[in-house]
């Protein structure tokens, strides 16, 4: 699976030839696989790498096992560079030519669909699982002391038991216990997959009773809520653990966009626009990047300290460095953001963000 530690190959990949990015969409649902490559053979048609054309139209007609939604290919003959990603999602189809990867797609993936658990839970037991990336893992789960409620004349019994008042005491200390051990456990699985995003099932009740009973820094982190029986299956979990995943990140973002856009009005810690934008990326500043997907312009580096640049400048203003004219300047100060620990929301759409500039951040002071 794809993870940070390959993200950052590729953020730190750097060489003098120029690199082949490609992205396949190769979901069975929406393309077969006849026509997805007379798609990527179309789009390589402009690409004047041979080698590269060749080297990634042989690796889907003869190594690619069609298994996954969507393939990520990097490939720089030249410097004896190939690798590819197979992801069990959807991915845009797209080409690019530059001097380095073109990672932005991947960060959108990569933060949009990692680090989320799905929760299943009842009176007596929680099943847990792991989304990553399009892939649902479905941990061990835990199983409390059975909730047997019996009603018999004047109440409800345990076990048989009469007696309506005692019996549904023993049922609720039953139930308390057993949510407890969930809990316990479910906490445990959190923090040992690093989880960053939590998502319930279940009836209202039970659902409602165990994030209550979670604690406060893990119910922050509870961002979808849904009816599910226990004994869903696999497609019902993962089709419903995408849906929400993808609700859930587009109120996170449509949130953080609004919150950047108005500190930036007010003069506080946010910027709008590229050049306000890439003057604090080059100063560190930046705790989260907001970009729409598809923006781009060409600008300028320096030669010296990498500084980024819309304008035709002289001589760098940091360090006296000269210019050379780039075509992607989107793309490098999205990749120069990530070098220097910044979240990076790549945004698909958002009408706000449009009128902004198309980029916005956040910033740390």
């Amino acid at each position: 699976m794809f993870s940070e530690k390959d993200l950052q190959m590729l953020l730190d990949y750097s060489a003098e030839s120029p690199m082949l990015t490609v992205y396949l969409n190769t979901d069975p649902t929406e393309v077969t696989n006849e026509a997805a490559q007379i798609r990527l053979r179309n789009m390589l048609k402009t690409v004047d790498l041979p080698e590269d054309v060749k080297a990634v139209e042989e690796f889907i007609s003869l190594e690619y096992d069609w298994a996954a939604r969507g393939v990520a290919i990097f490939s720089s003959q030249r410097e004896n560079f190939f690798q590819s990603y197979q992801f069990n999602l959807s991915i845009p189809d797209q080409v690019f030519v530059d001097e380095k990867p073109v990672i932005r797609p991947l960060a959108y993936l990569q933060e949009a669909f990692t680090g989320w658990s799905v929760v299943l839970v009842d009176k007596e037991k929680a099943r847990l699982f792991s989304f990553d990336l399009g892939e649902l893992k479905e941990v061990e789960g835990i199983t409390g002391e059975d909730v047997k409620q019996i009603k018999r004349g004047g109440g409800d019994a345990l076990l048989g038991r009469k007696g309506g008042s005692s019996a549904s005491g023993n049922v609720e200390k039953i139930i308390e216990q057993n949510i407890k051990d969930m809990i316990d456990f479910a906490t445990e699985f959190f923090s040992t997959h690093h989880i960053r995003r939590i998502m319930i099932g279940g009836t209202d009740e039970n659902v409602a009773r165990f994030k209550e009973e979670l604690p406060k820094a893990w119910q922050s982190l509870v961002v979808g809520e849904f009816p599910m029986s226990m004994t869903a299956n696999y497609g019902e979990v993962i089709e419903k653990a995408t849906q929400e995943a993808l609700t859930a990140h587009k109120k996170v973002i449509d949130n953080l966009i609004e919150k950047s856009i108005t500190m930036a009005a007010k003069g506080g810690i946010g910027v709008t626009g590229l050049i306000d934008s890439l003057n604090a990326i080059h100063e560190g500043r930046v705790k989260t990047l907001l970009v729409l997907e598809n923006f781009e312009e060409e600008g300028f580096r320096c030669n010296g300290c990498g500084y980024l640049t819309t304008q035709s400048l002289e001589k760098c203003p940091f360090c006296g460095g000269h210019f050379e004219r780039i075509d992607s300047a989107v793309e490098m100060a999205v990749q120069e953001a990530l070098q220097k620990g910044a979240d990076v929301k790549v945004v698909e759409e958002n009408e706000k963000l449009k009128k902004a500039g198309a980029i916005s951040a956040i910033l740390r002071y």
